[in-house]
């Protein structure tokens, strides 16, 4: 049998997909039977590739929940990139399809929503953009655990092995689970397309057959209907895949609340026969979520507010996840939204002031508040740096899309944001046209908005257009006064324009106070890794 990087013996091919191949392996130091997972296993990935994968592979490391596989160690081998993770020798949940028990239907729904809770509550936040009964494994003890997590749609399509044919087979394969809005033009991943994923996975669980075959949301985007889950199965499940199956992203419940869901059902069977008022229209539990969540939102009934009681007990993902981070579907992988959270106590404080002043009392039960209406008067610049929030949200993730003109028009909306003096707005244009070594987001922009950038050589991602090298010399002096000079990362860019002299007089001095500045504000903000590039630089000059 053939080692594997000098350690693992490879018993037996698991898997192989577009991307990736799976090995059941014995470990020759401690003869444990372990997982291996090798990316690109024929032509491996090249250094940029690596960078990329080993920084999303630190996030899935550090993701740990009794409901996720989470690896245990990362490492490449002849550029090949790996992960060794633990071996489930029940194998994953496919061969279940169309065998399900309800009650083994409300465990997988539970489980695999408080995974996706806890991914989605991190920060940054992970989505897992590939649910699907091959990537939910049984895990000795019988707990449905989620793999395949952390690793971007944008990693993925970086692995130049992939052939056309390939990639036929991987949209095939993943199309049946994806929700409507992943097949518009600006397919942005957001946490409600998780939860769609697992309503689909689990409703082929119990029927045998995908609610719209191969088409997945495709076809419910051209106007089909969700199909009623067939078989003797309770009211509530049945409305619960429903829910999860919206076409509307904001219509369907957050990870969090699909496991208190799935929690209740399991703890109470009675209940089942009954459908809660949380899948009403305009509930109280969906109205926060539906002015957080929505890219276009549906207006919000004039009035409403929670009981203060109500919303201790519904915060755990309703509107905030565990770790008080909004819960919000339409965060980005890497950018999580901080107007969100601060404009949700503010309108709590404003609600509860409003209340008391007006002599209302809240009737609390044994188990929460009732919900009261009264009249909330919305602060204006609280609800424009919302509206901002939301807009950059939606423009960083454009970036992400690995499409031309999802890139073009997040410029756009960048620029807008920008010229309106958002701080982060600056930097992120400025990130976009600037000469940034070894950057693969920014090369990679630059790429996809169809700019020519030196490929090879000391100056390797540099614009060739003076024109551009002009604008980033000028986005990246707006980005510094913009931070009051604590933007560091611009100051180190910038000094990389005076030190050769690239559209600008080459000055040795300005360049060196750039990057004592900057070296100051990173040790300031603890970015090791910042300050280690740039006391190379100036080591450099030395």
């Amino acid at each position: 049998m053939e080692i594997f990087d000098g350690r693992y013996e490879q018993e037996k091919l698991l898997g192989q997909g577009a991307f990736s191949e799976v090995w059941k392996v014995k470990d020759t130091q401690t003869g444990v039977s372990l997982a291996l997972k090798i990316y690109n296993p024929a032509t491996g990935v090249d250094e940029d590739g690596n960078e990329m994968l080993t920084h999303e592979f630190a996030l899935m490391v550090n993701a740990n929940h009794k409901n996720l596989l989470r690896p245990l160690f990362f490492a490449t081998c002849d550029k090949r990139p790996y992960l060794i993770l633990p071996y489930c020798e029940k194998g994953n949940i496919g061969k279940m399809v169309g065998k399900m028990t309800e009650e083994e239907a409300w465990r997988l729904l539970r489980d695999c929503a408080s995974a996706l809770d806890y991914l989605h509550s991190m920060n940054p936040p992970i989505l897992h953009q590939d649910i699907k009964p091959a990537n939910i494994l049984l895990s000795d003890n019988g707990d449905y655990m989620l793999t395949d997590f952390g690793v971007s749609t944008q990693a993925k399509q970086s692995m130049s092995r992939v052939s056309n044919q390939e990639k036929e087979l991987l949209s095939a394969g993943t199309i049946s689970y994806m929700a409507p809005e992943r097949f518009s033009r600006n397919n942005l991943p957001i946490m409600a397309n998780d939860v769609y994923s697992l309503g689909a996975t689990v409703y082929e669980m119990l029927s045998g057959e995908l609610p719209f075959g191969n088409d997945g949301g495709l076809l419910q985007k051209k106007g089909a209907d969700i199909p009623e889950l067939p078989g003797n199965f309770s009211p509530l499940l049945k409305r619960t895949l429903e829910k999860c199956l919206e076409a509307e992203p904001w219509a369907r419940p957050t990870a969090g609340r699909l496991e208190i869901i799935a929690n209740d059902a399991l703890k109470h069977p009675e209940k089942r026969n009954q459908i809660p008022d949380i899948f009403s229209a305009n509930s109280p539990e969906e109205v926060p979520q539906s002015q957080l969540n929505a890219a276009t939102p549906p207006e919000l009934p004039k009035g409403t507010v929670l009981g203060a009681a109500h919303i201790a007990n519904e915060l755990h993902g309703t509107v905030m996840g565990p770790s008080g981070e909004a819960g919000n579907p339409y965060i980005s992988n890497g950018q999580p939204s901080g107007g969100s959270r601060k404009g949700l106590w503010i309108g709590i404080a404003v609600a509860v002031i409003l209340v008391l002043g007006a002599g209302a009392f809240f009737l609390l039960g044994p188990m929460g508040g009732e919900v009261k209406e009264t009249e909330v008067a919305i602060d204006p610049a609280e609800q424009k740096e919302m509206e901002e929030q939301t807009k950059y949200d939606k423009a960083f993730e454009m970036f992400n899309q690995n499409n031309p003109d999802s890139v073009r028009e997040a410029l756009n909306q960048m620029k807008d944001l920008a010229n309106n003096g958002n701080q982060q707005a600056i930097f992120e244009v400025a990130k976009t046209y600037a000469w940034i070594p070894k950057d693969t987001e920014s090369d990679i922009r630059k790429r996809l908005l169809g700019w020519e950038i030196v490929e090879n050589g000391p100056s390797k991602g540099q614009p060739v257009s003076t024109e551009i090298n002009l604008e980033a010399i000028k986005w990246l002096k707006r980005s510094i006064e913009a931070s009051n000079e604590t933007d560091y990362k611009s100051m180190y860019w910038l000094a990389f324009y005076y030190l050769n002299g690239l559209c600008i007089d080459q000055d040795m001095k300005e360049a060196t106070n750039l990057l004592n500045r900057a070296k100051m504000e990173a040790e300031k903000s603890n970015d090791k890794d910042f300050l280690t590039k740039i006391t190379d630089t100036l080591e450099q000059l030395k």
